[in-house]
């Protein structure tokens, strides 16, 4: 895999995360470790320009990990730059005490966003927040939830409590 498809896969796997804090962390993938992808199979396809990691797919780059039954990653030109991330099929993304779960998880590129579908869900610790479909634009460093229709967006913050000495 190019670096230029590692940055892709991790920026997909850490950008996910934002929901949980309320706060968008860097967002940069300088200084970060390598990533690492396995599967059961993986499929290159040049003609169709993409690269499909097939059966209990596992990326993890430093502290993320995305777990998925395929993760499908779309390139385009002779420089193989990448539109669009897809993992699918139970997707599960860990950093620290975040979790991320849904049926599906797109980044497109190119529009620097990316969409959890499939009964998405982030949770740290107590705190939670469900919708149909959870999107994350990344340059504006904010998320959307909608519940869907006739659905409702459920959300639970629970405060901090001050430790007393």
């Amino acid at each position: 895999m190019t670096t230029s498809m590692n940055k892709i896969v991790f920026i997909c796997i850490f950008l996910l995360l934002p929901l949980t804090s309320l706060a968008a962390p860097e967002l940069s993938s300088e200084n970060r470790g390598p990533v690492e992808v396995t599967s059961d199979r993986l499929e290159v396809d040049d003609l169709a320009q993409t690269l499909v990691f097939i059966g209990n797919a596992v990326a993890t780059q430093d502290d993320v990990t995305i777990h998925g039954d395929r993760l499908t990653i779309k390139y385009t030109g002779e420089k193989r730059e990448i539109e669009q991330v897809v993992a699918e099929g139970a997707v599960r993304i860990l950093q620290g005490t975040r979790v991320a779960i849904g049926e599906r998880a797109v980044l497109y590129h190119l529009e620097e966003r990316i969409v959890l579908t499939g009964s998405p869900e982030v949770r740290d610790g107590d705190n939670f927040v469900k919708g149909q479909e959870i999107t994350v634009y990344l340059n504006d460093k904010r998320s959307v939830v909608t519940g869907g229709a006739g659905g409702r967006v459920n959300a639970v913050f629970t405060p901090k409590t001050e430790e007393k000495p």
